[in-house]
Protein backbone atom coordinates (compact mmCIF):
# COMPACT_ATOMS: atom_id res chain seq x y z
CA UNK A 1 0.00 0.00 0.00
CA UNK A 2 1.04 3.24 -1.13
CA UNK A 3 2.23 5.74 1.80
CA UNK A 4 1.82 9.76 1.95
CA UNK A 5 3.91 10.45 -1.08
CA UNK A 6 5.70 13.47 0.37
CA UNK A 7 5.66 15.06 4.09
CA UNK A 8 7.11 18.37 4.59
CA UNK A 9 8.63 18.65 8.34
CA UNK A 10 9.70 21.39 9.67
CA UNK A 11 12.03 22.15 12.84
CA UNK A 12 11.34 24.15 15.66
CA UNK A 13 13.45 27.36 13.71
CA UNK A 14 11.23 26.62 10.71
CA UNK A 15 13.64 24.71 8.62
CA UNK A 16 12.17 22.76 5.92
CA UNK A 17 13.10 19.42 5.24
CA UNK A 18 11.54 17.22 2.09
CA UNK A 19 10.82 13.54 2.97
CA UNK A 20 9.33 11.50 0.30
CA UNK A 21 8.16 8.35 0.95
CA UNK A 22 6.75 5.75 -1.26
CA UNK A 23 5.59 2.14 -1.02
CA UNK A 24 8.32 -0.14 0.11
CA UNK A 25 8.31 -2.44 -3.38
CA UNK A 26 10.19 0.94 -4.40
CA UNK A 27 12.00 1.88 -1.34
CA UNK A 28 15.46 1.98 -3.47
CA UNK A 29 14.12 4.88 -5.25
CA UNK A 30 13.58 6.69 -2.47
CA UNK A 31 15.02 10.26 -1.76
CA UNK A 32 15.41 10.80 2.11
CA UNK A 33 16.28 13.90 3.82
CA UNK A 34 18.55 13.44 7.13
CA UNK A 35 18.01 17.11 8.28
CA UNK A 36 17.72 20.44 7.22
CA UNK A 37 21.45 20.88 8.67
CA UNK A 38 23.01 17.28 6.44
CA UNK A 39 20.80 17.95 3.10
CA UNK A 40 19.12 15.47 1.22
CA UNK A 41 20.71 12.12 0.82
CA UNK A 42 19.66 11.16 -2.85
CA UNK A 43 19.75 6.86 -3.20
CA UNK A 44 20.85 5.96 -6.86
CA UNK A 45 18.09 4.59 -9.00
CA UNK A 46 18.90 1.71 -10.39
CA UNK A 47 19.45 1.05 -14.51
CA UNK A 48 18.27 -2.20 -15.75
CA UNK A 49 21.44 -4.56 -15.54
CA UNK A 50 22.89 -2.20 -12.35
CA UNK A 51 23.43 -3.50 -9.37
CA UNK A 52 24.46 -1.44 -6.16
CA UNK A 53 26.41 -2.09 -3.43
CA UNK A 54 23.65 -3.07 -1.06
CA UNK A 55 22.46 -5.52 -3.25
CA UNK A 56 26.41 -6.90 -3.95
CA UNK A 57 26.12 -7.43 -0.52
CA UNK A 58 23.64 -9.27 0.41
CA UNK A 59 24.21 -11.57 -2.78
CA UNK A 60 27.44 -11.92 -1.53
CA UNK A 61 26.53 -12.92 1.89
CA UNK A 62 23.82 -15.86 0.12
CA UNK A 63 26.35 -17.31 -1.90
CA UNK A 64 28.15 -17.84 1.47
CA UNK A 65 25.44 -19.37 3.19
CA UNK A 66 24.66 -17.01 5.58
CA UNK A 67 21.35 -17.54 6.67
CA UNK A 68 20.68 -14.90 9.51
CA UNK A 69 21.31 -11.61 9.78
CA UNK A 70 20.47 -9.90 13.83
CA UNK A 71 21.06 -5.81 14.37
CA UNK A 72 19.50 -2.58 14.71
CA UNK A 73 18.48 -0.98 11.37
CA UNK A 74 18.95 2.84 10.71
CA UNK A 75 21.56 5.20 8.25
CA UNK A 76 23.32 3.84 6.33
CA UNK A 77 21.97 0.11 6.02
CA UNK A 78 18.10 0.39 6.49
CA UNK A 79 17.69 -0.75 2.75
CA UNK A 80 20.65 -3.29 2.93
CA UNK A 81 18.43 -5.10 5.49
CA UNK A 82 15.88 -5.07 3.20
CA UNK A 83 17.55 -6.13 0.26
CA UNK A 84 18.86 -9.18 2.41
CA UNK A 85 15.43 -9.92 3.03
CA UNK A 86 14.93 -10.32 -0.62
CA UNK A 87 17.37 -12.83 -1.49
CA UNK A 88 16.49 -14.85 1.35
CA UNK A 89 18.21 -13.90 4.44
CA UNK A 90 16.30 -13.72 7.72
CA UNK A 91 16.89 -10.90 9.56
CA UNK A 92 15.98 -10.37 13.28
CA UNK A 93 15.78 -7.19 14.62
CA UNK A 94 17.04 -6.50 18.23
CA UNK A 95 16.47 -3.56 20.90
CA UNK A 96 20.00 -2.97 21.16
CA UNK A 97 23.36 -3.71 18.72
CA UNK A 98 25.02 -5.01 22.08
CA UNK A 99 22.48 -7.87 21.98
CA UNK A 100 22.27 -8.37 17.89
CA UNK A 101 25.88 -9.02 18.85
CA UNK A 102 25.41 -12.04 21.34
CA UNK A 103 23.03 -13.58 19.30
CA UNK A 104 24.80 -13.83 16.09
CA UNK A 105 27.58 -15.48 17.80
CA UNK A 106 25.31 -17.50 19.45
CA UNK A 107 23.95 -19.21 16.18
CA UNK A 108 27.81 -19.13 15.10
CA UNK A 109 28.63 -21.18 18.33
CA UNK A 110 25.67 -23.46 17.59
CA UNK A 111 25.49 -23.93 13.95
CA UNK A 112 29.75 -23.55 13.41
CA UNK A 113 28.53 -21.60 10.81
CA UNK A 114 28.58 -17.45 11.29
CA UNK A 115 25.95 -15.19 11.45
CA UNK A 116 25.72 -11.24 10.63
CA UNK A 117 25.45 -8.55 13.43
CA UNK A 118 24.41 -5.57 11.32
CA UNK A 119 24.58 -2.36 12.48
CA UNK A 120 24.69 1.83 11.77
CA UNK A 121 27.83 3.99 12.24
CA UNK A 122 29.35 5.09 14.95
CA UNK A 123 27.45 4.39 18.34
CA UNK A 124 25.75 1.42 16.67
CA UNK A 125 28.81 0.05 15.41
CA UNK A 126 30.74 0.79 19.23
CA UNK A 127 27.48 -0.42 21.03
CA UNK A 128 28.77 -4.10 19.30
CA UNK A 129 32.40 -3.97 20.10
CA UNK A 130 31.79 -6.28 23.38
CA UNK A 131 29.89 -9.10 21.64
CA UNK A 132 32.74 -8.92 18.92
CA UNK A 133 35.58 -9.37 21.47
CA UNK A 134 33.29 -11.80 23.60
CA UNK A 135 33.06 -13.79 20.14
CA UNK A 136 36.80 -13.38 19.21
CA UNK A 137 37.79 -14.59 23.03
CA UNK A 138 35.61 -17.64 22.59
CA UNK A 139 36.26 -18.91 19.47
CA UNK A 140 32.64 -18.57 18.07
CA UNK A 141 32.70 -17.40 14.01
CA UNK A 142 30.91 -13.74 14.02
CA UNK A 143 30.89 -11.04 11.07
CA UNK A 144 30.10 -7.57 11.58
CA UNK A 145 29.11 -5.37 9.36
CA UNK A 146 28.96 -1.32 10.46
CA UNK A 147 27.64 1.08 8.10
CA UNK A 148 29.66 3.96 8.20
CA UNK A 149 30.73 7.68 7.43
CA UNK A 150 30.15 8.31 3.51
CA UNK A 151 33.92 8.74 2.42
CA UNK A 152 33.72 12.17 0.65
CA UNK A 153 32.40 13.50 4.17
CA UNK A 154 35.37 11.60 6.26
CA UNK A 155 37.27 13.96 8.40
CA UNK A 156 34.99 16.17 7.82
CA UNK A 157 33.30 15.79 11.34
CA UNK A 158 30.32 13.80 9.49
CA UNK A 159 27.50 12.25 10.74
CA UNK A 160 28.63 9.65 13.54
CA UNK A 161 32.18 9.44 12.12
CA UNK A 162 34.29 7.14 13.44
CA UNK A 163 37.26 4.87 12.75
CA UNK A 164 35.41 1.67 13.13
CA UNK A 165 38.10 -0.24 11.02
CA UNK A 166 40.41 0.42 13.42
CA UNK A 167 38.31 0.04 16.35
CA UNK A 168 37.85 -3.04 15.19
CA UNK A 169 41.29 -4.73 14.28
CA UNK A 170 41.84 -5.20 18.22
CA UNK A 171 39.26 -7.79 18.47
CA UNK A 172 39.18 -9.64 14.89
CA UNK A 173 40.88 -12.06 12.98
CA UNK A 174 40.15 -9.43 10.17
CA UNK A 175 39.38 -5.91 9.86
CA UNK A 176 38.66 -4.31 6.64
CA UNK A 177 36.58 -2.14 4.19
CA UNK A 178 35.77 -3.41 0.62
CA UNK A 179 38.21 -0.17 -1.07
CA UNK A 180 35.53 -1.52 -4.59
CA UNK A 181 31.97 -2.72 -5.44
CA UNK A 182 33.98 -5.31 -7.40
CA UNK A 183 35.73 -6.45 -3.96
CA UNK A 184 32.69 -6.68 -2.15
CA UNK A 185 32.19 -10.63 -2.98
CA UNK A 186 35.88 -11.32 -2.22
CA UNK A 187 36.28 -9.62 0.96
CA UNK A 188 33.04 -11.14 2.13
CA UNK A 189 34.28 -14.23 1.49
CA UNK A 190 37.32 -13.61 3.16
CA UNK A 191 35.06 -12.93 6.20
CA UNK A 192 33.23 -15.97 6.13
CA UNK A 193 36.83 -18.04 5.98
CA UNK A 194 38.52 -16.36 8.67
CA UNK A 195 35.33 -16.42 11.08
CA UNK A 196 34.88 -20.45 10.40
CA UNK A 197 38.47 -22.21 9.41
CA UNK A 198 41.41 -22.59 11.66
CA UNK A 199 40.37 -21.70 15.41
CA UNK A 200 37.06 -19.47 15.13
CA UNK A 201 36.63 -16.02 15.51
CA UNK A 202 34.99 -12.42 14.72
CA UNK A 203 35.28 -11.01 11.16
CA UNK A 204 34.77 -6.92 10.61
CA UNK A 205 33.51 -5.67 7.32
CA UNK A 206 33.15 -1.67 6.96
CA UNK A 207 30.66 -0.30 4.19
CA UNK A 208 30.22 3.54 3.65
CA UNK A 209 26.84 5.06 2.70
CA UNK A 210 28.16 5.65 -0.83
CA UNK A 211 29.71 2.88 -1.61
CA UNK A 212 26.21 0.56 -0.49
CA UNK A 213 24.13 3.27 -2.84
CA UNK A 214 26.83 3.03 -5.94
CA UNK A 215 25.82 1.33 -9.19
CA UNK A 216 27.83 -0.60 -11.50
CA UNK A 217 27.29 -3.02 -14.08
CA UNK A 218 26.09 -6.81 -12.66
CA UNK A 219 28.57 -8.25 -15.38
CA UNK A 220 31.53 -6.27 -13.95
CA UNK A 221 30.58 -8.26 -10.59
CA UNK A 222 31.70 -11.80 -9.94
CA UNK A 223 30.82 -14.12 -6.98
CA UNK A 224 33.46 -16.50 -5.87
CA UNK A 225 31.53 -19.93 -5.30
CA UNK A 226 30.28 -20.51 -1.37
CA UNK A 227 33.63 -21.83 0.32
CA UNK A 228 34.05 -25.30 1.38
CA UNK A 229 33.69 -26.60 4.94
CA UNK A 230 36.42 -25.89 7.21
CA UNK A 231 39.19 -28.07 6.97
CA UNK A 232 39.94 -30.48 9.85
CA UNK A 233 42.89 -30.52 11.65
CA UNK A 234 45.47 -33.60 11.79
CA UNK A 235 48.08 -34.20 14.15
CA UNK A 236 51.19 -35.74 12.29
CA UNK A 237 51.63 -39.60 12.92
CA UNK A 238 54.59 -39.07 15.43
CA UNK A 239 53.13 -36.73 17.73
CA UNK A 240 50.01 -39.16 18.21
CA UNK A 241 52.20 -42.18 18.76
CA UNK A 242 54.19 -39.87 21.32
CA UNK A 243 50.95 -38.69 22.95
CA UNK A 244 49.55 -42.54 23.20
CA UNK A 245 52.82 -43.89 25.00
CA UNK A 246 52.97 -40.69 27.33
CA UNK A 247 49.35 -42.46 28.18
CA UNK A 248 50.75 -46.12 28.91
CA UNK A 249 52.65 -44.95 30.98
CA UNK A 250 50.73 -42.54 33.11
CA UNK A 251 50.10 -43.46 36.71
CA UNK A 252 47.26 -40.55 36.80
CA UNK A 253 45.52 -39.86 33.75
CA UNK A 254 43.16 -37.07 33.32
CA UNK A 255 40.96 -36.33 30.46
CA UNK A 256 39.52 -32.29 30.05
CA UNK A 257 36.70 -32.08 27.83
CA UNK A 258 36.18 -28.63 26.46
CA UNK A 259 34.10 -26.24 24.41
CA UNK A 260 36.31 -26.90 21.63
CA UNK A 261 35.28 -30.33 21.26
CA UNK A 262 31.30 -29.67 21.41
CA UNK A 263 31.69 -27.04 18.98
CA UNK A 264 33.41 -29.79 16.65
CA UNK A 265 30.69 -32.39 17.27
CA UNK A 266 33.25 -35.04 18.37
CA UNK A 267 30.59 -36.29 21.49
CA UNK A 268 30.59 -39.76 19.73
CA UNK A 269 34.72 -39.86 19.34
CA UNK A 270 35.41 -38.79 23.07
CA UNK A 271 32.24 -40.99 24.49
CA UNK A 272 34.02 -44.02 22.25
CA UNK A 273 37.56 -42.88 23.79
CA UNK A 274 36.22 -42.46 27.29
CA UNK A 275 34.86 -46.42 26.94
CA UNK A 276 37.52 -47.98 25.05
CA UNK A 277 40.15 -46.22 27.59
CA UNK A 278 38.80 -46.39 30.58
CA UNK A 279 40.03 -43.11 31.48
CA UNK A 280 38.91 -40.52 33.97
CA UNK A 281 37.45 -37.46 32.41
CA UNK A 282 36.48 -33.90 33.46
CA UNK A 283 34.40 -31.23 31.75
CA UNK A 284 34.64 -27.75 31.18
CA UNK A 285 31.93 -25.41 31.89
CA UNK A 286 30.95 -25.62 28.09
CA UNK A 287 32.22 -28.68 27.76
CA UNK A 288 28.97 -30.37 29.73
CA UNK A 289 26.81 -33.11 28.07
CA UNK A 290 29.80 -34.18 25.55
CA UNK A 291 29.93 -37.15 28.17
CA UNK A 292 26.90 -37.67 30.28
CA UNK A 293 28.06 -36.14 33.95
CA UNK A 294 26.36 -39.27 35.05
CA UNK A 295 29.03 -41.33 34.03
CA UNK A 296 31.08 -43.78 36.10
CA UNK A 297 34.58 -42.00 34.56
CA UNK A 298 33.33 -38.41 35.62
CA UNK A 299 35.52 -36.77 38.30
CA UNK A 300 33.48 -33.45 38.18
CA UNK A 301 32.96 -33.69 42.05
CA UNK A 302 36.50 -34.42 43.13
CA UNK A 303 37.95 -31.58 40.30
CA UNK A 304 40.39 -29.73 42.61
CA UNK A 305 41.94 -32.97 43.48
CA UNK A 306 41.99 -34.98 40.34
CA UNK A 307 43.78 -31.72 38.90
CA UNK A 308 46.61 -31.51 41.63
CA UNK A 309 47.37 -35.21 41.40
CA UNK A 310 47.32 -35.73 37.41
CA UNK A 311 50.61 -36.51 35.79
CA UNK A 312 49.47 -36.77 32.57
CA UNK A 313 46.56 -34.29 31.30
CA UNK A 314 44.68 -34.78 27.83
CA UNK A 315 43.16 -31.82 26.91
CA UNK A 316 40.63 -32.32 23.95
CA UNK A 317 39.42 -28.91 22.42
CA UNK A 318 40.24 -26.92 25.88
CA UNK A 319 43.12 -24.42 26.91
CA UNK A 320 44.76 -23.77 30.05
CA UNK A 321 43.27 -20.59 30.51
CA UNK A 322 41.84 -19.07 33.43
CA UNK A 323 39.37 -21.85 33.75
CA UNK A 324 41.79 -24.16 34.04
CA UNK A 325 44.06 -22.04 36.39
CA UNK A 326 46.50 -21.51 33.54
CA UNK A 327 47.92 -25.68 34.28
CA UNK A 328 50.20 -24.43 36.77
CA UNK A 329 50.90 -25.19 40.54
CA UNK A 330 49.31 -25.17 42.94
CA UNK A 331 46.15 -26.04 41.09
CA UNK A 332 48.31 -28.60 38.79
CA UNK A 333 50.80 -31.14 39.39
CA UNK A 334 54.64 -29.23 38.90
CA UNK A 335 55.81 -32.49 36.39
CA UNK A 336 52.29 -32.64 34.78
CA UNK A 337 52.81 -33.51 31.09
CA UNK A 338 49.93 -31.78 28.54
CA UNK A 339 48.61 -33.50 25.71
CA UNK A 340 46.41 -31.06 23.63
CA UNK A 341 44.10 -31.80 20.73
CA UNK A 342 43.44 -28.35 19.32
CA UNK A 343 42.68 -26.66 16.07
CA UNK A 344 45.18 -24.07 16.79
CA UNK A 345 48.34 -25.91 18.14
CA UNK A 346 49.09 -23.62 21.16
CA UNK A 347 48.42 -24.50 24.87
CA UNK A 348 46.40 -21.66 25.62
Amino acid sequence: MNLTNRLLLSSNNHVGAQFQRVSWRKFHTATVALSPRDGPVPMTSRKEGELDGATILAKSLKSQGVEYVFGVMGIPVVEASIILQRVGIKYIGTRNEQAACYAAQAHGYLTGTPAVCMTVSGPGMLHAMGGLANAQVNCWPLILIGGSTERPQEQLGAFQETLQVEAARLFTKFSARPPTLQRIPAYVAKAVRFSSYGRPGATYLDFPGDLLNETIQETQIEFPPKLPPPPQCLAPEAEINRALELLRTAERPLVVVGKGAAYGRAEKHIQDFIRSSDLPFLPSAMGKGLVPDEHPNCVSPARSLVLQKADVVVLLGARLNWMLHFGQPPRFNPNVKIIQASCFGVIN
